[in-house]
C-alpha cells in the first residue's frame, strides 16, 4: 500500500488555483509562459506560507479569509510595488511582502482570528455547523501541509569513506 498525496489545488477547492491564475494575470501577462511555471512552485510556496503562520498560532480561518488576505497583498503590490524591477525574484518578493504584512498585522489578525476560533468553540455545539468548520480547518492543513512538502529537505546520503574502517 502506497501513500498518495492529495494534488493541493484539487484538495483545496480551487483556492489557490485561483489565486495562482490572479497572480499570473497580473505580473506575469506580458511575460513568456514559461516564466510563470518556471516560478511556479515558489508561487505556490509564497501563497502556502501564510498557513504556516496561522497554524503555528493555532488559528483558522475561512478558505474565503485566507484568500481575501492574499488578494489584499496582490492588490497592494499591483498599486504600490514595482513587480517588474523584480523580474524572475518576483515570487521571492511576493513572499516578503506577504511576511511583512503578517508581521506588521499580527497582533490584529491573532485577535481577529482568535475571537472567532473562541466563538467557534459554542458553535461546535451544534452538528450543523460542525462539519463546515472542520472542512475549512482541514482546507488550512492541507495548505500547511503543501507548504512543508515544498519545503522538505532530502537526508543527504553520505557515501561510506573507504579509508574509514568500519567498528565491525
Amino acid at each position: 500500500m502506497s501513500l498518495r498525496l492529495p494534488d493541493p489545488e484539487t484538495a483545496l477547492g480551487g483556492s489557490i488555483d485561483v489565486l495562482l491564475a490572479a497572480i499570473q494575470l497580473r505580473f506575469y501577462a506580458s511575460q513568456p509562459p514559461s516564466n510563470f511555471h518556471r516560478d511556479r512552485r515558489m508561487l505556490l510556496s509564497a501563497l502556502t506560507w501564510p498557513a504556516i503562520w496561522l497554524e503555528r498560532r493555532g488559528l483558522t480561518c475561512s478558505p474565503q479569509r485566507y484568500q481575501s488576505l492574499i488578494t489584499e497583498q496582490i492588490a497592494a503590490i499591483t498599486a504600490h510595488g514595482d513587480p517588474a524591477q523584480y523580474g524572475a525574484y518576483f515570487p521571492t518578493y511576493l513572499l516578503k511582502c506577504l511576511q511583512n504584512s503578517f508581521q506588521h498585522r499580527g497582533d490584529d489578525l491573532y485577535q481577529e482570528l482568535k475571537h472567532i476560533r473562541n466563538a467557534l468553540v459554542h458553535v461546535l455545539a451544534s452538528a450543523h455547523f460542525a462539519d463546515q468548520v472542520k472542512a475549512e480547518a482541514r482546507e488550512l492543513d492541507l495548505l500547511a501541509a503543501t507548504h512543508r512538502l515544498i519545503h522538505a529537505r532530502r537526508a543527504r546520503h553520505r557515501a561510506d569513506d573507504a579509508a574509514q574502517l568500519t567498528l565491525f
